[in-house]
């Protein structure tokens, strides 16, 4: 849980000096590591370690993560009463699963989520099926579901290899198959590659401007704009072929360019809809990708998909720009939400452990995208998904290295809204995926490893 800790107290002193014990601890490490591989010095339980300020938190990951709280043994399938199941799908030989599923759960834990998360993996071995089951977990309610891979051949008599033929299909394997059943009533369908800096949440009835969502009901739904990558879809007068191919004699044919571009053209993840609409809309969604990918092979063919099977069920959306953003350089027309990181901000890049957290983060951040000062060839520090080594999660691998603070220096000089928004997300994920590196090699490497910061992502990828 992350409390709020005010220095006039007794008990918030002491917390303070544990904070600054942490502190120590850490750099004590890293300096033993310098010249190889050490121990684990961290202890999995070091207390709150917030500061909270008039304009941003500060906050220590590893201190304010407790461990899960104890299953009891009365209500196992529902135990904290939440309504919402949330899903990430991934294949079982994914680059970087191990990493992504970490800090997918890590993120979760230390922003208060609630309900289970369940990840489906297509595509395992009897073997690495069992070797997955063995992999630590760090969410309270953490689920595994495994269905066959359905790439290349999704349907039969099809041959066409592109993965996220998986996302829906295995969705549909993990509503019919689930064990055990899919109960709760709603579903979240979110990707992987994505860090939570609130719990994702919705609200069943009257919208309360309050929260960060809207309602979600059976017929309505919610999901992350899109539009800077989706446009249209597949509901402009260009791709008109396209529509007719998928929703002649049905009831998307004739959904308006209106219509269209409110409620459907432009979803993205996270997406959030009762289990009941999901049930309803899966089979289109699935084989919509199937006759999508016979008119062109583009990657997002499957979100192309997602909103003509969503439009086919009038199960109209609502766009949120707060949900799971990807990147600064989409801010303009209010399509994410980049607006709070503020000048005055204390620097992201400087401490290399705590992590400034701004007053309004959105939901979480879909790192789908580069983040970095990267001006003029002026630095090629980066923050990037794919330029993260695949043996990361070794106990032997050091941890990835933050970029020079004056990222932020030169990005406030600069008066330049995106790219202060940009060095912040570069800084603050490095950390973030650190401290989950941190807390998976305690658990799964007992003889030490190296917790040095020395893995730069650098360079032109």
């Amino acid at each position: 849980m992350m409390t709020a800790v005010r220095q006039s107290s007794v008990r918030e002193n002491g917390r303070v000096v544990v904070a600054a014990l942490v502190v120590f601890e850490l750099v004590i490490v890293s300096f033993v590591n310098y010249y190889g591989m050490a121990s684990s010095m961290l202890s999995s339980r070091t207390g709150d370690a917030n500061v909270m300020l008039a304009a941003h938190t500060v906050i220590d990951l590893q201190g304010v993560y407790t461990d899960p709280p104890k299953r009891s043994q009365l209500y196992q399938t529902n135990e904290d009463l939440s309504q919402m199941h949330i899903v990430f799908s991934m294949s079982c030989t994914q680059d970087k699963r191990r990493l992504l599923q970490t800090v997918f759960q890590f993120s979760a834990m230390a922003v208060g989520q609630k309900g289970p998360i369940t990840q489906i993996l297509s595509g395992c071995t009897d073997a690495e099926r069992e070797a997955v089951m063995k992999e630590p977990t760090f969410y309270y309610d953490f689920r595994r579901h495994f269905t066959p891979s359905y790439s290349p051949h999704p349907e039969p008599g099809i041959t066409d290899d592109y993965t996220p033929y998986n996302k829906p299909f295995a969705l549909r394997h993990f509503l019919t198959h689930a064990d055990p059943p899919v109960n709760h009533e709603m579903i979240a369908l979110v990707d992987a590659d994505f860090v939570w800096f609130k719990p994702l949440e919705y609200y069943h009835g009257s919208r309360d401007k309050a929260t960060v969502t809207d309602t979600v009901k059976d017929g309505y739904a919610i999901a992350q704009d899109w539009h800077n990558y989706m446009g249209v879809g597949w509901f402009g007068e260009g791709d008109r072929p396209k529509l007719e191919r998928l929703c002649t004699g049905k009831p998307c044919i004739n959904v308006t360019q209106e219509d269209a571009a409110e409620y459907y053209a432009s979803t993205g993840p996270p997406y959030i809809m009762t289990t009941r609409d999901m049930r309803r809309m899966i089979d289109d969604y699935s084989h919509f990708v199937v006759l999508g990918r016979n008119l062109t092979d583009i990657w997002m063919v499957e979100m192309y998909a997602y909103a003509v099977a969503a439009s086919n069920h009038g199960i109209e959306h609502t766009l949120l720009n707060n949900l799971g953003v990807t990147h600064p350089m989409f801010a303009d027309h209010e399509h994410e939400h980049w607006k709070f990181v503020s000048d005055d901000l204390m620097n992201p890049c400087t401490d290399p452990y705590s992590v400034v957290i701004p007053e309004d983060p959105p939901v979480g951040v879909h790192y789908c995208q580069k983040y970095g000062f990267v001006q003029d060839d002026k630095s090629r520090y980066h923050y990037y998904k794919y330029t993260i080594p695949d043996d990361i999660v070794e106990c032997k691998s050091p941890l990835l290295k933050l970029p020079p603070a004056t990222e932020w220096t030169d990005a406030i000089a600069m008066k330049d809204d995106a790219k202060r928004h940009e060095v912040w997300a570069e800084c603050s994920l490095i950390k973030i995926v650190n401290q989950a590196l941190l807390k998976l090699k305690q658990t799964t490497c007992p003889t030490g490893f190296n917790s040095f910061q020395g893995t730069e992502l650098k360079g032109n990828k």
